[in-house]
């Protein structure tokens, strides 16, 4: 059987629920791919249904264990919901990260905490700047959000374009942070996109700059 390489996108949680946001892109040969993680975040406990638990995290056993295939952690803004495993994760992984200035600074923190190098953080630069990682280029796209420098993710693969929205607002006017743009939008979307996989909290709401 001839086979063919193919891209995959597993949403290890943050699909479907509120928090524990963590996604894994890959591109390869099936079994072969290579990889990119794309947030690492945690949710939190209930305590009528999960009395003395700190933190809920993703089932991450299948990147712990391709972590040698695994070519950076992509991390879109400071949430809690989007960057608190960093510190239980890491160690198991060991894969470079990539973050704009202020999430950088509480990934910093994380790492310190857990006892690992922050030299492994790597301070991006925003579109149209690209970083490769194995078959990927991404771009950090500013968008506006309730927290400074949010990203979406423009992930170019050799099959086409992904545009990994993160958590946004289309708020032009913002107190704090990035306004949205959408001629940004419109420029990245010229050459056609592939897929949108896209936050939908709040996607009902009327209310201007929700």
């Amino acid at each position: 059987m001839n086979k063919r390489k193919r891209l995959i996108y597993v949403p290890l949680g943050g699909a479907g629920e509120i928090g524990m946001n963590m996604y894994l892109y890959g591109y390869g040969f099936p079994g072969a791919e290579d990889f990119i993680l794309v947030d690492v975040g945690v949710s939190f406990p209930n305590i009528e249904t999960t009395p003395g638990v700190d933190l809920i995290m993703p089932e991450t056993g299948f990147v712990e264990k391709n972590h040698d295939r695994l070519h950076g952690i992509f991390i879109t803004h400071a949430h809690e919901d989007h960057i608190g495993a960093l510190g239980y994760l890491f160690p198991k992984i060991k894969a470079a990260v990539y973050c704009r200035k202020f999430t950088a600074a509480i990934a910093t923190k994380k790492m310190n905490k857990a006892g690992q190098d922050e030299g492994k953080i790597s301070i991006v630069e925003t579109y149209p700047k690209k970083i490769s990682a194995g078959p990927f280029k991404i771009s950090f796209l500013p968008v506006s959000h309730s927290i400074p420098e949010a990203s979406s993710l423009v992930i170019d693969t050799p099959i086409g374009r992904i545009l990994h929205t993160g958590d946004f607002k289309i708020d032009k006017t913002p107190v704090l942070g990035d306004p949205f743009n959408e001629r940004l939008f419109e420029q990245i979307s010229k050459t056609g996109i592939l897929a949108l996989v896209c936050d939908s909290t709040n996607v009902f709401s009327t209310r201007h700059g929700r």
